[in-house]
């Protein structure tokens, strides 16, 4: 009877334990997944931006100045709702480099841009944030 009333506490707490690892393994999973789908909003994010500049390059010449703010492309009312993805997207001037291969020293220069952009992921705690940094070739 003592023996049988043992074993079925060690089967007890073994149960406890499996059953508590199960429970961290699926926080661990779902953490991965918000993390992931930041990681995707913030880089999808980072190339419609890209995109909008070079068509755009009047913005690029007012970041000369002063760090500019983007408007959001992939996700603009995020913020709005704590669920879904909140996005901030800044243009920075680095400064002046040399142009790329192929093009005059005398007759082009290179102006150097990064942007950033951050994803959060409402109360979660889920954040990424990503840079891209390309050169913008103009003449002198």
């Amino acid at each position: 009877m003592l023996l049988t009333m043992i074993i079925m506490l060690v089967m007890l707490f073994s149960g406890l334990f499996v059953m508590e690892m199960a429970i961290f393994g699926e926080m661990a999973v779902s953490n991965e997944q918000k993390g992931l789908q930041v990681y995707q909003v913030s880089y999808s994010e980072l190339d419609g931006q890209y995109q909008y500049l070079i068509n755009n390059s009047g913005v690029l010449l007012d970041a000369m100045a002063a760090d500019v703010n983007l408007s959001i492309i992939q996700n603009p009312s995020g913020c709005a709702n704590p669920a879904q993805v909140c996005q901030t997207a800044t243009l920075r001037y680095i400064g002046e480099v040399p142009p790329p291969p192929g093009y005059s020293l005398g007759k082009y220069i290179g102006l150097m841009f990064e942007i950033d952009s951050v994803a959060t992921l409402g109360q979660t705690g889920a954040r990424s944030s990503q840079t891209l940094g390309f050169t913008f070739v103009t003449t002198l």
